[in-house]
Formats: C-alpha cells, sequence, structure tokens
C-alpha cells in the first residue's frame, strides 16, 4: 500500500474521535438553527414558545427574580464584551497568537452574527406581561444566550487539553443555560430565541475551532496530496480513437 494512503488511515485513526466530535459540533447546531429560523419565517415561532414563558411567568418568587436579574446581568454585551477583550488580550501576551485569534472571532463573530439575524427576521419581543427588566429591539435569535453559549464554547474548546478542563465544561454550559433561562423568565425572549442562540453559537465557534486545529490541516494537506496524484493520472489517460467500421 503506497505511504500516502497508510498516513491518511493512520491520520483518520488517531483524530477521529475529535473529528467527528468537531463535525457533530458544527453540523447538528447549525441543523438546529435553521429549522428554529425557518419555523419562525413561517409560522412566526414554535407552538409551545407563549405556553413555557406563562408556565416560568405562573412559577415565579423573589428568589428566582434576584437569580434571573443576576444571570441576564452577566450575560449583558457590556459585560461580555469586555470580559471577551480582556481574555483575547491576555492569550495574545501569555498564549498564543492562534489561541488568540480563535477566540476573539469566536465571542466577537458571535455576536455580529447575532445582529445580522436580527435585522434580517425583526421578531417582535414577547409581550405577555411587564418584565421587571424590559428589554427592546429585536427578538431573534437571543444576544444574551449566544453570547454566553460563544464565550462557553470557546474556553471549553481552549481548555481542552488542560487538567481543569472538566471544569470549564461543566462550568461553561450551566453558565449559559442560566443566562438562556433568566431571558425566558423575564419574559423578554421566546424560546425558539433562546434555542437558536445556543445553536448558533456552538456551530458558529466549532466551525472556527475546525479551521484552526492542527488535525484539520494535515487532513486538508493530505487531501491536496491526493487530488495531485490523481490528476496527472485522469489528464493522461487519452481516450481511444474510434475505429472505422469495416
Amino acid at each position: 500500500m503506497p505511504t500516502f494512503w497508510l498516513r491518511l488511515r493512520h491520520a483518520l485513526r488517531v483524530h477521529r474521535v475529535l473529528l467527528l466530535a468537531l463535525l457533530a459540533g458544527l453540523v447538528l447546531p447549525w441543523v438546529v438553527f435553521v429549522n428554529v429560523a425557518e419555523d419562525i419565517w413561517e409560522s412566526g415561532g414554535f407552538i409551545g414558545d407563549k405556553a413555557i414563558l406563562e408556565f416560568l411567568h405562573a412559577h415565579a418568587t423573589p428568589g428566582l427574580d434576584r437569580l434571573a436579574l443576576g444571570f441576564t446581568a452577566a450575560g449583558d454585551p457590556l459585560p461580555m464584551s469586555i470580559a471577551a477583550t480582556v481574555l483575547t488580550l491576555g492569550l495574545a501576551v501569555w498564549g498564543t497568537r492562534s489561541q488568540a485569534w480563535f477566540f476573539g472571532p469566536s465571542v466577537g463573530g458571535a455576536m455580529l452574527l447575532n445582529l445580522l439575524v436580527k435585522v434580517l427576521f425583526a421578531r417582535p419581543r414577547p409581550a405577555l406581561w411587564l418584565s421587571i427588566k424590559p428589554a427592546f429591539y429585536y427578538s431573534f435569535p437571543s444576544g444574551h444566550a449566544m453570547g454566553a453559549a460563544a464565550v462557553a464554547t470557546a474556553l471549553g474548546f481552549l481548555l481542552w487539553q488542560h487538567r481543569g478542563h472538566w471544569l470549564a465544561w461543566a462550568a461553561g454550559p450551566l453558565f449559559a443555560l442560566g443566562v438562556g433561562w433568566s431571558r425566558m423568565y423575564l419574559g423578554v425572549h421566546f424560546p425558539s430565541d433562546v434555542l437558536a442562540g445556543w445553536t448558533g453559537a456552538v456551530g458558529w465557534v466549532a466551525g472556527l475551532h475546525l479551521l484552526f486545529s492542527p488535525e484539520f490541516h494535515e487532513l486538508r494537506r493530505l487531501w491536496r496530496e491526493a487530488l495531485h496524484r490523481r490528476l496527472p493520472t485522469v489528464v493522461a489517460a487519452p481516450r481511444e480513437a474510434p475505429r472505422p467500421a469495416a
């Protein structure tokens, strides 16, 4: 067997778990995001959007009010932007440039994508009751949920090789879930807004991580090498001229 194919098989065997995880984290979230966006575009949202919000509001308590206000304050665009900027600069100084180039566009790109989709869909916010923390501008997708999920996912990827990666992969999703829950509890976002924010952020960050991963570059190099090996064979194979009829 040629050396190239042995190297390709070895690369796929060694990195198959990581590649499958990255592809699942990239493809599945975008499938969910597109389906949610399609439902909102065609029918205005999920059937249970209002029912879930009414259920949360019916079980509101002063303690949950304070918890929701805390989560939503932590997920506000200003503190999230400041935290993302500080972390990006910290990675550029004490980490590596590739880490900084990955983390900055992960969070910043998710926020810009959120604004673009908001303008495109222009979905009004829920108006089921007077919120204790009202919000304005468009509703779909949730910027708080998208920003929190982007930060949590990006940190999870960056810390994957460290001993404490399990802490990031536990605390990050809990923070993103808490921020998304707070937006629904406060009545300023539909569940479909929050779900789209979560999945859109995960798909965006996973896609960037796939582009920055050395495994992806190695497989892309092997794929290009395979194309170069096959191209001369295809070009050099002339067609046999038809024989004249007897």
